[in-house]
């Protein structure tokens, strides 16, 4: 029997070559019909022919397609054929229909067979650009969709003859394919000194060349800037660091394989599928001794960010400089965005840069390159961008008509949108303290509200810290869409996102184990350190690390013994703080003795700034134990202080972490966790920091399951900054599961700040 189908394909299915897969298994099916993109980033697809073979063809869409695309629905409607066809084509994109049931392509690696074209003899040897419909950058070179060449970058360079045959050709694995080029019609490198000046020769060979030098190279990639150095060359990252005013914050590197990548990381299988997946990310692994790479690379860490190339601009790089790895950071100042443009690149890195090899290539959309760890055997993202991005949440419920935004908070920042039943978010922006980098979290969510035509907001949702760029940004934002914002605490944001994360339901509820650096408290305290209990429209603060003074307020952030000596002070004297800092910790102080006795003094002020911060605790630990005195770039006490532990081993070190009820909340008890760790500070260091991260990840796991008791609610989550800490991580998942509660955590999206926009427009839906 002949029947007609008109069927609507939902997921990741536009720059993937999934038209040329519909076209190949019609044919294949004696179809007839067409298959065309559509405005929203789906494939509209109308097919008649035998009905057996219909069937057969719509089962082989999901069996069959192309391993990276996504199928996330087919909506098929079932017609009486018309016999209007001869033929089944490749028609027209229609623009006309937006909706958020597909998404943005992501950018793509690049694949073997392009791999395999560029070093055997084809019209692709040694070019850098090659891609096909199966990899190649996407979400960076877009304008609006659909994805076709129009409306990408690629529209700057028109096909030549050979490209055009290819595209032209079903048969062709480039066919259809709107990113390919080749040497004849495709963008060029050119390799420039500090002045723009062109070098003679070819340009990936002596850029190659420089690096070997010792010279600093800025190099083009896909979605910015990188600033590359010779890895192993310790000189030359020292210079790199003093030149970015990075001193000691870790560099990723990249590699060109997992075999050189092994004499300087330890690579677990699932490791490495992570490094050679599609969307080629950065991975934090352990360091292997020997290290091949210079000291200076991660100082101070046992860990180490690497990645493969993902296009061929890193791979001939990498071939032409043949030793084991490359730092690939990225090109900016803190605090700024990454550059995109060559001549923004020469003006913003002219004093990091000794050269610079550039593409003329247009960037649409910068991106960063995505970070992740995998923790206890879950891979978790420190930071989400390149390969992933923009992402997308399906969600359990539908808000209707108008969307949401959400702005995130200072650090990490993404933003995302909430529209119907899906969240938006947009890729990697940034710390926020800079105009630069709140204009690009302005683009970044103009881009998606544009592509999605959207223009009617119910709120804008943001931090509940008045003085963030992003709160005042977000009131701007409700006056301009004559709307209102809703302010979400911290730590709520992230209790959300870790529930809309695992598709929780609108009404449902968890325990939650926050703990991160610090939020803005609903008291006007720093929290950090939180035991929560809620959904989306609401939560209690059942639990919380003890409140401790924060002389100084962020000082206590940047130099960490002046947090030891605030702490020490809720159960010490004076003079034992002074004759213990005198003999061991008057040197991490700026002033000496002189600044202590004012820490003291403000340490005991009723009205000091006080918080219940891990992040702070970690830093105090990491103090005390000789490991980190200064604070260079967030989170790095608590990094160093990890690596120290994960070198430790179970003892007999009894340390005490007690906790009591008062006034209906549970308080850990932090001052006399760090008095015990200060009596058995004589044992080996390793084995002392161990046993206090097991003592801290079991007690908030037990906490957390008293209370899961008491309130009858049997899943437990755990979020924040911190959360990726992989001893914290291990017990607090032991503890839980083994009191056969349901832990939850991250697959997703980053458990940190990165997260925190999603959670923020999660709770503000909760109000339509």
């Amino acid at each position: 029997m002949m029947k007609r189908a008109h069927v609507f394909a939902r997921g990741l299915v536009q720059g993937v070559g999934f038209r040329p897969f519909i076209y190949t298994i019609a044919i294949a099916n004696g179809l007839k019909g067409y298959v065309l993109n559509l405005g929203d980033a789906g494939v509209e697809i109308l097919v008649e022919g035998d009905e057996a073979k219909l069937k057969k063809f719509i089962a082989e869409i999901r069996e069959k397609k192309p391993s990276v695309a996504r199928v996330d629905a087919l909506d098929i409607t079932w017609e009486a054929p018309t016999g209007e066809f001869d033929k089944f084509t490749i028609a027209e994109s229609d623009e006309r229909r937006l909706t958020v049931r597909s998404v943005i392509p992501a950018d793509l690696g690049i694949c073997d067979l392009c791999i395999t074209d560029i070093y055997r003899k084809s019209r692709w040897h040694s070019y850098s650009f090659t891609s096909c419909a199966q990899c190649g950058p996407r979400f960076t070179m877009i304008r609006k969709l659909p994805y076709d060449r129009e409306n990408i970058s690629m529209v700057d360079f028109p096909f030549c003859s050979h490209c055009q045959t290819e595209y032209d050709n079903p048969m062709d694995r480039r066919y259809d394919a709107q990113g390919i080029t080749c040497p004849i019609c495709g963008p060029r490198h050119t390799l420039v000194d500090k002045t723009g000046e062109p070098l003679t020769g070819e340009p990936l060979s002596e850029a190659a060349k420089l690096l070997s030098e010792g010279y600093i190279v800025s190099v083009k990639g896909i979605g910015g800037f990188h600033v590359a150095v010779d890895a192993s060359n310790e000189s030359a990252v020292m210079e790199l660091r003093k030149r970015r005013r990075r001193p000691a914050q870790p560099f990723a590197v990249m590699s060109r394989s997992i075999q050189k990548i092994r004499n300087f990381g330890i690579v677990s299988r699932q490791e490495e599928d992570l490094l050679k997946s599609v969307q080629r990310p950065i991975l934090t692994l352990q360091k292997s001794s020997p290290c091949s790479l210079a000291d200076s690379i991660s100082p101070g860490l046992d860990s180490i960010g690497v990645m493969l190339p993902y296009t061929g601009i890193h791979l001939l790089l990498l071939d032409n400089f043949a030793k084991d790895a490359l730092v690939m950071t990225s090109g900016n100042y803190p605090g700024k965005p990454i550059s995109t443009d060559n001549k923004q690149a020469l003006k913003e890195l002219r004093n990091i840069a000794d050269f610079y090899l550039m593409h003329n290539r247009t960037i649409i959309n910068r991106c960063d390159d995505s970070v992740i760890k995998v923790v206890e055997g879950v891979p978790m993202f420190l930071r989400k961008s390149r390969g992933y991005s923009p992402s997308y949440l399906a969600m359990p419920w539908n808000i209707g008509k108008n969307g949401l935004i959400s702005v995130g908070g200072e650090f990490n920042v993404t933003g995302s949108v909430f529209l119907q039943d899906r969240i938006i978010t947009t890729q990697h922006i940034g710390d926020i303290s800079e105009l630069e980098t709140l204009d690009y979290l302005k683009s970044a969510l103009k881009f998606i509200t544009k592509i999605y035509n959207m223009s009617d907001f119910s709120y804008i949702a943001h931090d509940l810290n008045p003085s963030f760029l992003t709160t005042r940004y977000a009131k701007e934002l409700a006056d301009l869409y004559k709307t209102q914002t809703i302010p979400v605490q911290h730590h709520h944001a992230h209790l959300a996102s870790l529930m809309a994360d695992n598709s929780m339901p609108r009404d449902a509820s968890i325990v939650c184990i926050a703990i991160d650096g610090v939020g803005y408290g609903t008291d006007g305290m720093a929290w950090g350190g939180e035991i929560l209990l809620g959904g989306y429209s609401n939560f209690d603060r059942v639990g919380h690390l003890r409140y401790q003074p924060m002389p100084g307020g962020d000082l206590c952030a940047y130099y960490p013994a002046r947090f030891l000596a605030a702490i020490l002070s809720t159960v010490m004297s004076d003079s034992e703080i002074l004759a213990l800092f005198e003999k061991n910790y008057s040197h991490y102080l700026r002033h000496g003795m002189d600044e202590l006795d004012v820490i003291l003094k403000q340490s005991r002020t009723n009205d000091a700034l006080k918080t219940s911060s891990m992040g702070r605790l970690l830093d105090a630990i990491a103090a005390l134990m000789n490991v980190c005195a200064l604070r260079t770039y967030e989170g790095e006490p608590p990094m160093r202080l990890e690596g120290v532990a994960r070198r430790g081993k179970p003892g007999k070190i009894a340390l005490r972490l007690p906790f009591s009820k008062q006034n209906g909340k549970y308080i850990i008890n932090t001052s006399d966790f760090m008095l015990s760790l200060l009596e058995n500070i004589q044992n080996k260091k390793e084995n002392i920091t161990f046993e206090a991260h097991r003592v801290l990840g079991i007690t908030l796991g037990e906490l957390a399951c008293r209370i899961s008791d008491e309130n009858g609610v049997p899943t437990i989550g755990l979020t924040g900054g911190s959360a990726v800490n992989t001893l914290l991580f291990k017990y607090i998942k032991e503890t839980v599961e083994r009191n056969n509660k349901q832990f939850l955590f991250y697959r997703t999206i980053p458990c940190g700040d990165g997260g925190t926009s999603t959670g923020q427009v999660a709770v503000a839906a909760a109000f339509q």
